[in-house]
């Protein structure tokens, strides 16, 4: 069944270019010019507009998009549902990860399904929560896997997959003139209170960690002293290890250093660890293992291959 036409009109709509289109499809420009023209003129009806330096889809050009898009995820689904029949263990689906926490999840994962499933094709898309969730919504992704603040709302199918502690990471040298209280656990707390002198390094904006930071320090009335945003957590941890500030991090990113104290956060800062799928995705066997696998990494049930 060959649809791939129909990729060349919704990555012109994506990418508001025939030159940028054609160079992601691997063909000339010329090629793709050439091809919409004689839809349009098929169809009757233009299906963007040109302007001077970008083309938008007309209301026909929605249309029709949307219609490709529809036809392309009923092939998509046909082809997991026929393989699931001849056990041929072929197909694809498409994931979402956060470029930081996430990639390294799935790279724990990864090699373990392709073990079992290696022709069936996984595509990733990298980006922060908020526009995982915009893409889930638009049927663009077929899954994700996102942090979420407490207080977030996901009107989507999921699964938590982990409710997991953000520590704080703090210089050795500037822990000894921090308020400390000894614990029973591993790590000593801290008073978000206690930071208000603190150089942060925080993430950066619209990411979930960054969410957590500002609303922990917002509920204690402290302004945080920030001199770094990055999303990298072992950059952050290297730039602690020189005393540039504290940083918070997922309590499973922690990495044994000398020069870096490790500290549980009064209030408790966590996220909420799911897998959201688009409305209407139906899960087949290769998809049910890739889930149960980051159900397995984070300490949750394993589905068995039938």
């Amino acid at each position: 069944m060959d649809l791939h036409y129909l990729e060349y009109i919704i990555e012109i709509a994506n990418m508001h270019s025939i030159s940028r289109a054609a160079e992601n499809l691997f063909i000339t420009q010329s090629t793709l010019s050439q091809y919409l023209s004689r839809l349009e003129s098929e169809l009757g009806v233009n299906l963007f507009e040109r302007r001077r330096n970008e083309m938008t889809l007309t209301p026909a050009g929605k249309l029709y998009v949307a219609a490709c898009e529809q036809m392309l995820q009923q092939k998509r689904e046909l082809y997991n549902q026929l393989s699931d029949m001849g056990q041929a263990k072929t197909g694809s689906f498409s994931v979402g990860i956060t470029p930081q926490w996430g990639a390294v999840a799935y790279s724990h994962i990864i090699g373990k399904f392709y073990e079992s499933y290696p022709n069936v094709t996984v595509k990733v898309m990298e980006e922060t929560a908020s526009p995982l969730i915009r893409l889930l919504q638009d049927g663009e992704l077929d899954m994700a896997i996102i942090p979420l603040t407490e207080n977030s709302s996901l009107p989507l199918e999921s699964i938590l997959l982990q409710a997991e502690e953000l520590i704080l990471a703090i210089p050795k040298e500037h822990a000894k003139k921090l308020s400390l209280q000894n614990a029973d656990g591993s790590f000593p707390r801290i008073s978000i209170a206690d930071l208000k002198n603190e150089p942060m390094i925080f993430s950066q904006s619209q990411t979930t960690i960054r969410k957590l930071e500002n609303q922990c320090f917002a509920a204690c009335r402290v302004t945080p002293k920030i001199v770094a945003e990055i999303n990298s957590h072992p950059a952050s941890l290297v730039m602690v290890e020189q005393s540039i500030g504290s940083t918070f991090l997922p309590i499973s990113c922690a990495t044994t250093s000398d020069r870096i104290v490790y500290a549980h956060a009064v209030p408790t800062v966590q996220w909420f660890v799911v897998i959201a799928f688009r409305k209407g995705f139906v899960l087949h066997q290769s998809e049910k293992y890739f889930v149960s696998l980051f159900q397995q990494l984070f300490g949750g049930p394993h589905y068995t291959k039938e």
